[in-house]
């Protein structure tokens, strides 16, 4: 009887650990998702990371717009790349400078930094600059909707 209600102490434990856990697991779920999905479209625009610099061009009947990449292989696993994308008629916000991580064992691309904004990192009581606890993810969701323009919106190589 004793061993009966020891085993069932240990799994109400379990049950409330998994489900005080499950809503992060679920963020980090979500994260991996669009850094994989990111690691996808870089391969594509990349072409297969066969490059190390890349320029792409796109001029609408308004707007110019200019993409540049550049790639650093860190190791045989990891490379950086920085993408410096333009607006070349605005002079309001007209460049975002994305530093990227690349994973490639894992199939993960990850924003490092955004206009040399980094994520938040832990405690957050200890930085500087205040941000919002989902900076990563909003930096990451940016990193793909750029990504997205590049890839339907009739960029070109020069």
């Amino acid at each position: 009887m004793k061993n009966l209600k020891i085993s069932s102490s240990i799994l109400s434990n379990q049950k409330n650990i998994y489900l005080i856990k499950m809503q992060e697991y679920e963020k980090t779920n979500h994260h991996i998702v669009i850094c994989s999905a990111n690691y996808l479209r870089l391969k594509k625009i990349l072409k297969n990371f066969s490059k190390t610099k890349i320029e792409l061009n796109r001029k609408e009947k308004k707007s110019r717009f200019k993409a540049k990449f550049l790639l650093k292989k860190l190791s045989k696993h990891t490379t950086d790349s920085i993408l410096e994308f333009s607006n070349l008629d605005s002079s309001f916000l007209n460049v975002f400078n994305i530093e990227i991580n690349i994973y490639h064992d894992v199939e993960l691309a990850e924003v490092k930094s955004l206009n040399g904004f980094h994520p938040n990192k832990f405690p957050f009581q200890s930085e500087n600059i205040p941000k919002s606890e989902d900076e990563k993810s909003q930096q990451n969701r940016f990193l793909t909707e750029v990504l997205d323009t590049i890839l339907t919106g009739d960029f070109y190589e020069e």
